[in-house]
């Protein structure tokens, strides 16, 4: 068994991380997060609680009375009578009270004196059916399932806020929950900001890392595209002798145990270290990817490779053995739940299947299929991945929602942006898209440092949707 290094591409940031590259929707909010420390939030905030609601295991069999317990936080401070309510719809993580404190919600909250709400994901931080994620106890997880305890928690809302509005707010996987709560339960939601929401699923996301390459083209300096270029073309030929594959081990200090003659091996050793630009393109901005090749090139790439020991403690080389990252996902709740969902309803698999990128063609679609299968049992396979897909655009519409009072937010550098809307369903379902801006960025509060069209990005979400709930006048743009 090879020692390990968990790889960076698999799990840094992941609880946001879409496909099964977890550099990309990791938490997309972790920027928040490191400004807004969660147990600084609890500890300082008073008018901040944490609370608890039954739920039905499975919505949708009267037979079955299993329950379990979801967590939920709630914020009333700034509340007046027959004002609105924020709810943030937990996704592929633990549910965080940052956003009771800071962010678009937050201020709007501020400025219509609204009540603020945050519900976790059922599998998803404490709010747990089964300790144990077998692919059986695995079958209550979903969307649809989700969806459900949403509107159960907005129900048991309106019991207490009859008069107010409600608006749900989500992003990445959430802001299509976002959407969906609008499409599934209209009755309960009056508006809904559905940000960096990739309401299409899709089987082989090549798209992804197109947006990446195109990111680095046009935003790094002269050379940089390039020299990414290179360095893959380098890596792949490395694989071509058992000399070469000797040398690529040493020289990126691989453990000796690990065979790297082994075609899954390979694969997840060039989706490492694609995963430091998939990050880049996701999460920055054109300085940040600017620097990233302006400085030293071969340094800022080692780096990614490094902050990978804070998943794993120190380690003497890396892994890139597959049957052994396996094992260590099975380890880790919310991961095992995250390949869930996209192995049963969503994909999101991000491949390198397209001729317009650099990062050679070593991250096939087969590696995912292959996760799937290993980690859930061989009904999991590829027709398994293509029904949920398929159930999925079927379900909420794909690019075509029929939505009212939903505005899809994107920015232009982020690779999510490309299974998103990105022109109007209608007047009173418009689509932003905010220039130079990449994930779930218009969910922040905002900064000195941010960009004009960032801000008025803002400043045109939190117009539309006070007027959608009669706290501001609304015109058709």
């Amino acid at each position: 068994m090879c020692r390990h290094q968990f790889i960076v591409g698999l799990i840094v940031s992941a609880r946001f991380a879409y496909g099964l590259n977890f550099h990309s929707f990791g938490n997309e909010f972790e920027y928040l997060a490191k400004e807004l420390n969660e147990s600084s939030v609890m500890s300082d905030s008073a008018e901040i609680k944490a609370s608890w609601l039954e739920q039905p295991l499975n919505h949708f069999d009267t037979q079955d009375n299993r329950t379990w317990m979801m967590r939920y936080f709630e914020r009333h401070d700034l509340w007046k009578p027959d004002k609105p309510v924020y709810l943030f719809l937990g996704g592929e993580g633990p549910a965080s009270p940052v956003f009771l404190k800071t962010g678009i919600m937050y201020d709007l909250a501020q400025e219509t004196s609204g009540a603020l709400f945050i519900a976790e994901h059922r599998y998803y931080g404490k709010s747990k059916p089964f300790e144990d994620l077998t692919a059986d106890n695995l079958k209550f997880l979903s969307s649809r399932q989700a969806l459900a305890d949403f509107a159960r928690l907005l129900t048991t809302i309106k019991s207490k806020f009859a008069n107010s509005k409600i608006v749900v707010v989500g992003g990445s996987y959430s802001g299509n929950l976002a959407a969906w709560m609008e499409l599934i339960y209209p009755n309960l939601v009056d508006a809904a900001i559905a940000s960096s929401a990739p309401v299409l699923a899709k089987l082989d996301f090549y798209e992804y890392l197109e947006t990446v390459s195109e990111n680095f083209e046009l935003h790094g300096p002269v050379g940089c595209w390039d020299m990414i270029a290179t360095t893959f073309t380098n890596y792949e030929k490395a694989f071509e002798s058992n000399e070469s594959i000797i040398a690529l081990k040493k020289q990126e200090n691989i453990c000796d145990s690990c065979d790297m003659t082994k075609p899954q091996n390979k694969q997840l050793f060039f989706l490492e270290k694609a995963s430091a630009f998939m990050y880049r393109s996701q999460y920055g901005n054109p300085r940040n990817i600017k620097e990233f090749c302006d400085s030293n090139f071969t340094s800022n790439f080692r780096q990614m490779d490094e902050s990978s020991l804070l998943w794993n403690g120190k380690s003497e080389c890396y892994s890139y053995d597959f049957d052994d990252m396996i094992n260590i996902v099975k380890q880790i709740d919310w991961y095992t739940a995250w390949i869930y969902q996209t192995c049963t309803e969503f994909s999101y698999f991000q491949t390198s299947s397209s001729d317009k990128q650099p990062f050679t063609k070593n991250i096939p679609i087969e590696l995912y299929y292959t996760m799937c299968t290993k980690l859930f049992g061989p009904d999991f396979d590829e027709t398994r991945v293509n029904t949920g897909v398929r159930d999925s655009n079927i379900l909420y519409g794909g690019l075509k929602p029929n939505v009212t009072n939903v505005v899809f937010v994107n920015g232009d550098m982020d690779p999510w942006s490309k299974l998103g809307i990105l022109e109007d369903l209608s007047y009173k379902a418009p689509a932003k898209m905010i220039s130079r801006a990449s994930h779930c960025r218009d969910l922040f509060s905002d900064r000195d440092d941010d960009p004009e069209e960032l801000k008025q990005a803002r400043i045109y979400i939190k117009y539309l949707i006070k007027s959608w709930i009669g706290e501001g006048e609304y015109r058709r743009p």
